[in-house]
């Protein structure tokens, strides 16, 4: 039922994107925002490389889908409560960041956005944007709110053409799969296009 079910080792997105289900350690050896060492079918966790240079390269996996697909479970089925089934997510899922100055990038753009927070979302995706600017002629304006972007992930993903070499991670997200479920998400600045409406 995944829009990747098909996609395996298939372009995705653009070459610039590289993107990681951390378990519990960072790339510079930090804890990750929310550390998880075994998932909750007893799987010691490893991070996962879900698209490498712009190439779908895994997925997320349980045992059961693991043993299906042939490959090594890495820690991905969690459960909020003991008697819950523990069902596939995401733990701490980042875009790994590039090579750009964020000011670099606001002044590439003639006439855009920069959004900086973000309210609740779904996948294939519409997500509220609580704060952000507009962009013209290189410059950050006047700030907007109530405001949805929305699109398919993978359509955006191939547009990225720049990356800021910074990352912010948080972890105040949810996964609400059936079950409430904290999760820890990161990245750097993205410059791409979207699908944008609002005030």
């Amino acid at each position: 039922g995944s829009v990747a079910a098909h996609c395996m080792n298939k372009q995705v997105a653009s070459e610039l994107i590289t993107m990681v289900d951390f378990a519990h350690t960072l790339p510079d050896g930090s804890s990750a925002p929310l550390p998880i060492l075994v998932d909750d079918e007893g799987t010691p966790a490893e991070d996962a490389v879900l698209i490498k240079d712009g190439i779908l390269r895994g997925y997320m996996n349980s045992r059961e889908s693991a043993e299906h697909f042939g490959v090594k479970p890495q820690g991905n089925a969690r459960a909020y409560a003991f008697s819950d089934e523990p069902l596939i997510r995401m733990r701490n899922t980042a875009i790994l960041p590039g090579k750009d100055k964020l000011e670099d990038m606001i002044a590439s753009i003639d006439d855009g956005y920069f959004l900086t927070e973000t309210n609740n979302g779904q996948a294939e995706f519409m997500f509220g944007v609580c704060m952000g600017y507009e962009i013209k002629h290189g410059k950050l304006g006047r700030a907007i709110r109530d405001t949805t972007i929305s699109g398919i992930a993978f359509d955006m993903l191939k547009t990225v053409d720049m990356l800021s070499d910074d990352m912010v991670w948080t972890c105040s997200g949810m996964c609400g799969k059936k079950q409430p479920m904290p999760v820890g998400m990161g990245g750097p600045a993205v410059k791409c296009k979207v699908n944008i409406g609002g005030r």
